[in-house]
């Protein structure tokens, strides 16, 4: 009987063994565990900042089981943060330390970061954790890195008029802005590059200059003056105005021209010095035009387009980035002259080849001259995407697919046209087609994406960005859903079944050893 006893232990023990693996098997098919209870994620776990800024993180906590605790509550805390830098938690827009979650409850958190004004360009990393304090077992963590990069230093030089004309013995003259676009002071230095003969210099309230103090945001006006050699003669001379930082990091560069007439010569009325432009793609086009008083009186000149192609839009504008008003008229002084711009729109389905334009300047004499300028349309490349749906479902190692519509909206040729993928790490992402070699103005083509979970991804949404490419257009990148669901009920069948099996085996040797005892 003692060796029946021994044996039916033996048994139990063996079946006992066996109900675990079930229950095991249970809480590997399920993603979170029948006991597993905390679950988390960084929606975005790596980011760039400057020094002196704060970053964001925002991050995912729950508690999704009642045993055996009905709530956590989690103390939050960062670690291998670098020297100097600051790290607070905020929940509700109160800055917290601790957060308690409920079961079945899903908290979002901000996690900020503070990166010192002396930290240096680099790759910096850190963990973040939320430990439970009623069990330390109940725990996440993520490895969360920030690149620190190194602040912007940048100027610009810019001009309304950078064309103007002269007589042989006049000075041409240019009012420059310098703006500081960067994110530090900068001390520019001022240089000019001149033909031979000719003399530059540089004016500000004070005087003459060669270098300009701007603090970041900052602004400042000057004057470069170009004076002509004795008996230049009569042309158009380029020039090329530098502003430099005293390291060369930062600095920029602004092309003039002056254009020099002999005095006392028959001079026109209106002029340009790009009567044609060539202009790829479909875009507003900006032709610099010179009125001139050729009279001693002042007198008001009137401005009006005389043929403009079919579907084009033209105004008159005193500097190409003042959209709000355009101009009909303009007062000249005796001797005077002005730099405008004829802005020339282009329609939605403008097509390849050369549109001509004529204007008209009348003063209120009566006097009046014509001027031709011309637009060649090289080319217009453009692309646009959009998808059957943006939301998908499916399992962890389970394949969901989506159907891109790719169309060439431009006005020539597209080539290479396919997708660019942007999906979340061990993602298998598939393209059928993997491209397509032409794509013709107003033809559009179709392209499918097989989008494929890792085995162990977690349930929820995830979300991958896609664009539409090729050699010369891209489009707007496009956020697609994919949203991941717990395993099929088939492998909770399984264990389930394999549970109420060990447990049958289990009740017949007890009623079996139970008899013979």
């Amino acid at each position: 009987m003692k060796a029946e006893g021994c044996s039916a232990l033996g048994m139990v023990k063996f079946f006992a063994i066996v109900l675990m693996m079930a229950l095991a098997a249970i809480v590997q098919f399920n993603p979170q565990g029948a006991y597993g209870l905390t679950g988390g994620r960084a929606y975005v776990t790596g980011v760039v900042t400057k020094p002196g800024q704060k970053v964001h993180f925002d991050i995912l906590l729950n508690y999704t089981a009642s045993q055996p605790v009905s709530s956590i509550t989690y103390s939050l805390e960062t670690r291998n943060l670098p020297r100097g830098w600051i790290a607070k938690v905020h929940y509700g827009g109160q800055e917290i330390t601790s957060l308690t979650i409920t079961n079945m409850q899903i908290l979002v958190i901000d996690l900020e970061v503070e990166v010192p004004e002396t930290e240096k360009p680099g790759h910096h990393s850190f963990l973040f954790y939320a430990v439970g304090r009623e069990l330390l077992t109940e725990a996440v963590s993520f490895e969360l890195s920030v690149d620190v990069e190194a602040l912007k230093r940048e100027i610009k030089l810019s001009t309304e008029y950078p064309d103007v004309t002269v007589e042989r013995e006049g000075t041409a003259k240019f009012a420059i802005v310098l703006d500081n676009i960067g994110e530090t002071d900068e001390l520019a230095n001022l240089t000019a590059e001149f033909p031979e003969g000719w003399r530059v210099t540089f004016k500000g309230q004070s005087g003459d200059i060669f270098g300009v103090y701007l603090p970041k945001g900052r602004s400042a006006i000057i004057q470069a003056e170009a004076e002509p050699p004795e008996g230049v003669a009569a042309g158009v001379y380029d020039f090329i105005v530098r502003a430099q930082s005293s390291d060369l990091v930062a600095n920029s560069t602004l092309k003039l021209k002056v254009a020099v007439v002999k005095a006392g010569t028959a001079e026109r009325m209106l002029s340009t010095l790009y009567p044609e432009l060539n202009i790829e793609g479909a875009k507003i086009i900006f032709f610099p035009i010179t009125i001139r008083n050729l009279g001693t009186s002042s007198l008001t000149y009137r401005l009006s387009p005389l043929s403009v192609p079919s579907g084009w839009t033209v105004s008159f504008r005193t500097t190409p980035d003042d959209r709000t008003s355009s101009i009909s008229s303009i007062f000249l002084a005796g001797g005077e002259s002005a730099t405008l711009y004829l802005e020339a729109a282009p329609p939605a389905t403008v097509t390849l080849g050369t549109y001509t334009f004529i204007v008209r300047a009348t003063s209120e004499e009566g006097a009046s001259q014509d001027l031709s300028v011309a637009v060649k349309m090289t080319g217009s490349y453009d692309i646009t995407m959009d998808f059957n749906t943006l939301f998908a479902r499916t399992r962890a190692g389970e394949t969901a697919s989506v159907t891109a519509t790719v169309t060439n909206i431009g006005a020539s040729e597209l080539t290479n046209v396919s997708l660019e993928v942007s999906a979340p790490s061990n993602w298998e992402v598939t393209k059928i087609p993997t491209f397509y070699d032409t794509l013709k103005p107003g033809e559009y083509k179709t392209i499918t994406l097989m989008l494929k979970a890792p085995g162990n991804a977690e349930i929820g949404d995830y979300l991958i960005g896609v664009r539409a490419t090729s050699d010369r257009a891209r489009s707007t990148q496009i956020l697609l859903r994919v949203n991941v669901q717990s395993p099929s009920i088939s492998l909770w069948i399984i264990g389930i079944a394999a549970i109420v099996i060990a447990v049958i085996i289990i009740v017949l040797v007890y009623v079996k050893f139970g008899r013979k005892r």
